[in-house]
């Protein structure tokens, strides 16, 4: 596998996330640029979540785009180095029973939160917008039910990620006790 490719073809794929990857011949890495930049906008898209496009598609972007460049102006055994993973496994171990920590139960579960509500939150706004035009609190609310459905299940994954499990807090308990004693 070679770096040296067509100066135009390159400048011409990088300019879709993943695609200058692909066509350098890392195809883990394009594939998984480009879900990202794809799946964001279209659940941004699907959940009508503007900020996220502005603010996560630039990035994946930019990143595709000059990591397609870099990887052109690298020598031949520098880029024969390159190894072509997905760009999460670094932090996903595949080889054991994968679960959160309780702090990043947290976390991911804040996270989640915030989004449910913001999609309930633009939800009842439309609605309340229409409030004196029946027909179009019709209209709205059936546009409006799936994203109500999809903020109503993020908000119960949450709050159940955020719940701590009965036993795991006795568990952390007797964890950092034995590493008490073990210092």
């Amino acid at each position: 596998m070679t770096n040296k490719k067509n100066a135009f073809f390159t400048l011409f794929f990088s300019c879709c996330p993943g695609a200058g990857e692909m066509y350098m011949g890392l195809y883990k890495q394009g594939i998984g640029l480009m879900g990202l930049f794809f799946g964001t906008a279209a659940l941004a898209a699907w959940l009508r979540w503007e900020e996220l496009l502005l603010f996560l598609c630039p990035i994946v972007w930019c990143y595709s785009f000059f990591h397609t460049h870099n990887l052109r102006r690298m020598t031949e055994e520098e880029f024969a180095a390159v190894e072509d993973k997905f760009f999460f496994e670094d932090y996903v171990d595949w080889e054991r029973d994968w679960q959160f920590t309780a702090k990043h139960r947290r976390i991911f579960g804040i996270v989640l939160l915030l989004m449910g509500i913001s999609v309930l939150w633009r939800a009842a706004l439309n609605l309340v917008g229409y409030y004196f035009n029946l027909p179009g609190i019709f209209w709205e609310l059936s546009r409006c039910l799936p994203q109500v459905i999809m903020a109503v299940v993020v908000l119960c994954a949450a709050l159940h990620l955020m719940r701590e499990p009965k036993g795991d807090e006795e568990e952390s308990m007797e964890e950092d006790a034995e590493e008490a004693e073990a210092v």
